[in-house]
């Protein structure tokens, strides 16, 4: 595969609508989230919110107005019971969700879940357990997966541009201290809520999940967040075949200085990945590399494909690919990283078990 050969287009990577039925969707939950990406995302593609759902009824009549949504309700036994609602979006914060995922499910409806799924171990297993024992469709929304770079860094693996991967390591450089936002006050939020994505991402990139992890944290002097927001992940695999990192530092004060970059290599090339561009070399043209511009954005463009695969995967009645039983491996491993930054110790993953 030569580099002049290699193409790289918005139809190879921009998230789709599914192909076969769209289901009709209740929103739960009208917040920030929902109103800056589900939403705005479902009108582009075309999706049809029938209900939506949160027990600030001043959220609710804002969502519905604004969006175009016929029914409104603070009562969640009223969403579910309303006939056309065939898919829910439950877009409620994690220590919501253990009281409201299993009353959906007994429900009967498929469910795509906002992450993270659980903040502990034990609501995230409780939570998969009763959805799969219920029957019922779950996915969570790991919506990253679907943002055109990252779809655009998986098409140029799938296509063997790197061969296999040996490394994979990803860069966050930003800020994300801020005096008034909900996240500021949340335990771990660094590795568990935001975390997560990049680790789901680097189990997307890569095909598998690690064996172990190591983490460590830092703390800024006089940061308001209650937890650390810098952190170096190492991701071990048994077989010493591939080595997956993360870093994060999300105190950085000059958005200047701000980026984020995956970098992936195989035995046979290379992959450098930006939210704008992801630019390819090769063992075989060792003094070219092809760079690609990437159209589209992660927010609100991902929430469109993250809803497409549920309704795809609820209809055709198959898993869908961040099921809830897949998403234990990504969460486990953010939960192993926190226990590794406190014991300073490598935790495996088999003790999560």
């Amino acid at each position: 595969m030569r580099l002049d050969e290699l193409d790289l287009t918005p139809e190879d990577y921009a998230p789709k609508s599914p192909n076969g039925q769209r289901l009709k969707i209740g929103l739960v939950g009208c917040g920030a989230v929902a109103n800056s990406a589900h939403l705005p995302a479902y009108r582009d593609f075309g999706y049809d919110v029938v209900a939506c759902m949160d027990i600030d009824p001043q959220a609710v009549e804002s969502t519905r107005s604004r969006w175009g949504i016929p029914r409104g309700s603070t009562n969640l036994d009223e969403l579910l019971d309303d006939p056309e609602v065939e898919v829910v979006d439950l877009a409620v914060h994690a220590n919501v969700r253990p009281e409201v995922l299993p009353k959906i499910a007994a429900a009967g409806k498929p469910i795509l879940s906002q992450k993270p799924f659980a903040m502990d171990w034990a609501s995230a297993k409780h939570m998969v357990r009763s959805v799969e024992e219920a029957g019922v469709p779950l996915m969570v929304n790991q919506q990253a997966r679907w943002a055109p770079a990252h779809r655009a860094i998986r098409v140029l693996i799938d296509r063997g541009v790197c061969g296999p991967l040996y490394s994979v390591a990803h860069v966050r450089r930003s800020w994300q201290d801020h005096p008034d936002r909900w996240w500021r006050h949340l335990q771990e939020f660094n590795i568990v809520d935001h975390g997560v994505h990049y680790i789901d991402l680097a189990r997307y990139f890569t095909g598998r999940s690690p064996d172990a992890v190591s983490c460590t944290t830092a703390r800024v002097p006089g940061q308001r967040a209650v937890s650390p927001l810098c952190h170096s992940l190492l991701m071990r695999f048994d077989g010493g075949d591939l080595l997956c990192t993360e870093h994060f530092n999300n105190v950085v004060p000059s958005p200047a200085a701000h980026s984020d970059t995956w970098y992936l290599d195989g035995v046979e090339g290379s992959i450098v990945g930006t939210q704008q561009w992801v630019e390819v070399s090769r063992k075989e043209e060792p003094d070219r590399r092809a760079r690609f511009p990437i159209e589209g954005r992660w927010f609100p463009d991902a929430f469109g494909g993250s809803m497409a695969e549920m309704m795809a995967a609820a209809t055709q009645g198959r898993e869908p690919m961040t099921s809830g039983r897949d998403n234990l491996h990504s969460i486990k491993t953010a939960f192993a990283a926190v226990r590794s930054s406190e014991e300073g110790r490598t935790v495996r993953l088999s003790e999560f078990d």
